[in-house]
């Protein structure tokens, strides 16, 4: 299995956190080891600023069992997870283990790029969970404005619709609940079309 790695924001990450959490997701997020937990600060913030009143648990981890293990004693319905620190070993563990990751909610696995290479490597079935839901940071130096168009043209080929058609039915209250029109509809500019549940 290949997935893609996407960079957004954390404001992005936040807003697709909002959207899924009623559901159960597993997300990937790629960052460096060194500031894994000033971005799962920041995101935590952002997660926040969006629903005051979310249950958001923040946990660090160094050992596959420990990971499921605090995992499965978690009651938050957002768990910012980072998992920098594991290696392939780990993993195995994780994905031997997966059944008792079962988490009403949404996680986010926060990993480096050789983690996230060693996660795919080892644990195949986890990586499976994540689907198309593996992001990275926004670096300075990339143009988030060339990000998101990108990202909108995408949208357009999955959907199959143009902005105008989205914007119609949203207005219309007729749009699916996929969390990728919610992320259409932000990157748009037009977040004031979203259900209140998920602003």
């Amino acid at each position: 299995m290949i997935l893609r790695v996407r960079a957004i924001s954390l404001g992005e990450l936040a807003l697709r956190i909002q959207v899924l959490r009623d559901t159960a997701a597993y997300l990937g997020y790629v960052a460096a080891q060194d500031s894994a937990e000033d971005i799962i600060a920041e995101l935590a913030e952002e997660v926040r600023a969006l629903d005051p009143t979310i249950r958001l648990a923040r946990l660090a981890v160094t050992r596959g069992d420990e990971l499921v293990d605090c995992l499965a004693r978690e009651p938050a319905e957002i768990v910012l997870l980072n998992a920098t620190a594991l290696i392939g070993d780990d993993w195995s563990t994780v994905d031997r283990r997966r059944s008792d990751l079962a988490h009403r909610g949404v996680v986010v696995f926060v990993v480096t790029d050789v983690g996230f290479e060693a996660l795919m490597r080892h644990a195949p079935n986890l990586a499976s969970w994540l689907a198309g839901e593996v992001f990275a940071v926004v670096h300075e130096d990339e143009d988030a404005t060339e990000l998101g168009a990108q990202r909108l043209a995408e949208l357009r080929i999955w959907g199959r619709c143009s902005d105008e058609e989205i914007v119609a039915k949203a207005t219309a209250g007729s749009l699916p609940p996929d969390p990728e029109y919610a992320e259409w509809l932000i990157l748009l500019g037009r977040a004031d079309l979203l259900p209140p549940a998920t602003r």
